[in-house]
C-alpha cells in the first residue's frame, strides 16, 4: 500500500496513508482511492521503464573491449590530446557553449586515491553552510544517477531520464551531419552533467575528474574557482604513464591561470610535478594542505562521517578548497553569506598563527604550506555527516559484518587493511564469540594483483572468494550485472542492474583475472608461511607481535577477551611465541575459491556463519560452549566490486549509511 502512495507529495502521502488505513480498517476502501493508487502504481512502473529504456541508450554508448585496448596502446596519441576539443563539439550538439560552462562556480578535483572522498567532503560542507550544490562524481556503484547529485542526493529516476532524454536526443538529431558520431559513455555524462547543473542553477559543482586530468572530458573547465589534487599513486599506468612523475603531470595539468591550487604532502618527485606543472598552467598559487591537527575546531574533537585516518588527509584538503570558495564566492557576488551573521565577511576564517604546520615534503620543492584557520560550525556539521558509499563502509547483518572498501591502488589498500584491522579487532573484543575472517576480492584493469593482494594477506583471513564483477549468472556473459535470484538465504532477493552492465571486458576474462587473483593470493600465503618458520627466538623477543596471539587464538576458536589474558612478560613472550612458531605450521591455511558471481561469492561468506565450533575456556578446561563464529567480510579492490556488493545487500546503502 504504502509503494502505491510514495509518487505523491510527501504531506499528501502522509494524509492518504491515515486515511486508507482508516478505511481499510472499516472495509470502506472507495472506488477513487482504488483507482488513485492504481494510476499511482502505473506512473511509477511507467517511470522506472523509461529510465530503463535512458540506462539501455546510455550503456551502448560505451566501448568496447577492443577499443579500450586500443586506446591504452595509444595512451598519448593525438586522439587523447584531442578528446577536450572533442567535447567542446559534442557540447556544441546539445546545445551548450564552453563560455556557459564558465558561468558555473567550480571546484574541480583530481588524484589517484581521495578524490572522491575529498569531493563529498567538499560537496557536504558547502551543503551544510546553506548553499544548493551538484556534484559529478564517477565510477557509480549501483545506478548511473548517483554519478550526478543535487544537494546530496542522485538525481530521481525521473528528473535524470528527463535531462538524459533532452541530451540525447540532441545530439541523436546532430549524428547524421557528423558522421553519425555519438559520444562515448563518460564523455556523455559528463556533458549531461553540466547541463543538469545549469539547468538546476546550483551554486557550486563539485566536479570530480575521471581518469588523468591533461586529457580527461572534465578539463573542458575553463575557470574553476579552485583547483585540488590529491594523493598520487601508480594507477592506469597504461594509461597515464609508468612513473609517478608522469601520473603527477596529468593530475597537475587541470589546473587554470589566475585560479588557485591546492594538493597534499606527495613523493617528492610527484610534488615537483604538480608545483611546476600548475604554475606552467598559470596558477595564482600552489599551496600543500596542512596537518589536520594544526585546525582548530573550537576545543571541539574532530569528528569525520568518513572513517579511516586517511581521511584527514583528504578532509584538510577539502577545508582549503571550501575555504577559497566561499572566500570567492563572497568577493564575486557581494551578497551575504546564507546564514546571514553566522559569516558576515569573507575574513570570517580567521587563521591559526601559532600552529606549526610546515610540511618537509612541500617546502623541498618551495612549496608554501596552506595556512591552518578555525574551523566554522556549518564545516563541522558538514565533515561529520559526509556520506559517501562504499569507502570504509561498514554493514552489519546477524552473525556477520561487512567492511566494504574500494580501495584499487596499493597505497589504497594498505589504508584499507590498516582500517579494517583495527575495526576488526574492535569488534572482536566486544563479541564474546568465535572470529572467521573472509576477503571477497577483484580487481580490473591493468594493476598488479600481487602489489594489490599482499598488503591483505597479514589479515589471516579464513577464505577468501575471488570472484568477477558481476552481481549474478548473465545470458550474454559480458554484463557486470543482470536480474536474477541470490542464492544465499541472509541476501535473497532480485537485483535488476543494467547500470552496472559492462561493455569493457568479457566473463571469460573476468574469471580468467580472479584465477590470477586466487593464484597470487596462495603464492602470498605460501611466503608468508616460509617467513613465519624463519622466525627466530631472538626476533620474537625483540619485536613481540600481538598478531601471533590474534592468529593463534582466533583460529583455535578462543576469544580476543581471552586472547588478552596472556602473560606478557618479556621472558614469557619469549616462551609463548616460540611455541606459537612451532604450532604456526598446523594453522589452517585460507580456503581459497573461485565463483562466477558476487551473489555467489556473499553466499558462499554467509555459510561460515552457519558453522558451529567450540571453544574451550581458558580457566576451566572441562567446560565447553558452543558458539557459532560471528564472520567479518573484508571485500575491496574495485569500485565495481563494491557496487555490485551493495546491489545485493541493499541499494539504498548509496543514500544512507550502512549501520
Amino acid at each position: 500500500m504504502l509503494r502505491w502512495i510514495a509518487p505523491f507529495p510527501k504531506q499528501f502521502q502522509i494524509f492518504l496513508s491515515f486515511a486508507m488505513k482508516d478505511m481499510i480498517g472499516r472495509k470502506v476502501l472507495s472506488g477513487n482511492v482504488i483507482t488513485a493508487m492504481k494510476m499511482s502504481a502505473q506512473s511509477e512502473e511507467s517511470v522506472a521503464r523509461n529510465y530503463e529504456e535512458a540506462v539501455h541508450k546510455l550503456n551502448a554508448l560505451q566501448s568496447n573491449a577492443s577499443v579500450l585496448a586500443s586506446a591504452r596502446n595509444n595512451r598519448l596519441n593525438e586522439t587523447a590530446k584531442g578528446n577536450i576539443k572533442k567535447v567542446e563539439e559534442f557540447l556544441q550538439r546539445a546545445g551548450l557553449e564552453v563560455e556557459q560552462l564558465d558561468d558555473l562556480s567550480i571546484i574541480h578535483v583530481s588524484g589517484t586515491k581521495g578524490k572522491g572522498s575529498v569531493c563529498a567532503l567538499c560537496e557536504s560542507m558547502l551543503r551544510a553552510s546553506g548553499f544548493k550544490t551538484g556534484f559529478f562524481s564517477s565510477p557509480h556503484l549501483v545506478e548511473v544517477r548517483e554519478r550526478i547529485r543535487i544537494n546530496g542526493t542522485p538525481l530521481p529516476r525521473d528528473v535524470f531520464t528527463k535531462y538524459f532524454t533532452t541530451i540525447f536526443d540532441r545530439l541523436e538529431e546532430t549524428k547524421a551531419s557528423h558522421s553519425g558520431e555519438m559520444p562515448a559513455y563518460f564523455r556523455f555524462l559528463t556533458i549531461l552533467a553540466f547541463h543538469v547543473f545549469l539547468k538546476e542553477k546550483v551554486d557550486v559543482a563539485v566536479v570530480e575528474v575521471g581518469i588523468g586530468g591533461s586529457y580527461d572530458c572534465t578539463n573542458v573547465i575553463r575557470k574553476p574557482v579552485v583547483v585540488g589534487v590529491t594523493s598520487l599513486g601508480l594507477d592506469h599506468t597504461s594509461i597515464l604513464g609508468e612513473t609517478i612523475e608522469k601520473i603527477a603531470w596529468h593530475k597537475a595539468a587541470i589546473s587554470k591561470p589566475g585560479r588557485p591550487a591546492f594538493t597534499v604532502p606527495q613523493p617528492e618527485g610527484a610534488m615537483k610535478v604538480v608545483k611546476d606543472t600548475a604554475m606552467e598552467c598559470g596558477a595564482s598559487s600552489v599551496e600543500c594542505a596542512p596537518d589536520i591537527e594544526s585546525y582548530s575546531f573550537n576545543g571541539i574533537a574532530l569528528r569525520l562521517g568518513l572513517t579511516g585516518k586517511h581521511q584527514h588527509t583528504n578532509a584538510s584538503l577539502a577545508l582549503q578548497l571550501c575555504k577559497t570558495w566561499i572566500e570567492n564566492y563572497l568577493k564575486t557576488t557581494g551578497h551575504k553569506h546564507k546564514y546571514g551573521s553566522e559569516v558576515p565577511r569573507g575574513d570570517t576564517f580567521q587563521l591559526v598563527l601559532d600552529s606549526n604546520s610546515t610540511i618537509s615534503a612541500a617546502a623541498d620543492v618551495g612549496m608554501a604550506t596552506a595556512k591552518p584557520f578555525v574551523v566554522p560550525p556549518y564545516f563541522m556539521k558538514g565533515l561529520e555527516e559526509c556520506y559517501w558509499p562504499g569507502r570504509n563502509q561498514t554493514v552489519k547483518r546477524e552473525n556477520m559484518t561487512f567492511y566494504i572498501d574500494g580501495a584499487h591502488t596499493p597505497r589504497s589498500i594498505q589504508a584499507c587493511q590498516n582500517w579494517f584491522m583495527t575495526a576488526a579487532e574492535e569488534e572482536g573484543w566486544i563479541l564474546d564469540r568465535p572470529i572467521k575472517r573472509i576477503l571477497i576480492f577483484n580487481s580490473t584493469g591493468d594493476r598488479d594483483e600481487y602489489s594489490l593482494l599482499r598488503p591483505l594477506v597479514g589479515c589471516q583471513f579464513d577464505g577468501a572468494a575471488f570472484c568477477p564483477n558481476i552481481t549474478g549468472n548473465t545470458a550474454s556473459g559480458n554484463s557486470a550485472g543482470e536480474a536474477r535470484q541470490d542464492p544465499g538465504v541472509a541476501m535473497g532477493m532480485v537485483v535488476k542492474t543494467s547500470d552496472q552492465t559492462s561493455c569493457s571486458t568479457t566473463k571469460d576474462k573476468q574469471l580468467a583475472r580472479c584465477q590470477r587473483n586466487l593464484i597470487a593470493f596462495e603464492n602470498l600465503l605460501d611466503e608468508e608461511a616460509q617467513a613465519d618458520l624463519m622466525l627466530t627466538i631472538q626476533d620474537v623477543a625483540r619485536y613481540p607481535s600481538v598478531d601471533w596471539h590474534s592468529r593463534l587464538y582466533r583460529n583455535r576458536e578462543t576469544s580476543t577477551h581471552e586472547a588478552s589474558a596472556v602473560d606478557t612478560t618479556k621472558a614469557a613472550v619469549v616462551q609463548q611465541q616460540t611455541q606459537l612458531r612451532t604450532d604456526s605450521a598446523d594453522v589452517t591455511q585460507a580456503v581459497t575459491t573461485v565463483l562466477p558471481s558476487i551473489a555467489d561469492a556473499l553466499s558462499w561468506a554467509s555459510t561460515w556463519a552457519d558453522r558451529e565450533h567450540c571453544r574451550v575456556g581458558t580457566t576451566n578446561y572441562a567446560t565447553l560452549a558452543v558458539h557459532k563464529p560471528h564472520v567479518q567480510v573484508l571485500i575491496t579492490g574495485s569500485l565495481h566490486l563494491v557496487g555490485g556488493v551493495i546491489s545485493v545487500l541493499d541499494p539504498e546503502l548509496v543514500n544512507r549509511r550502512g549501520s
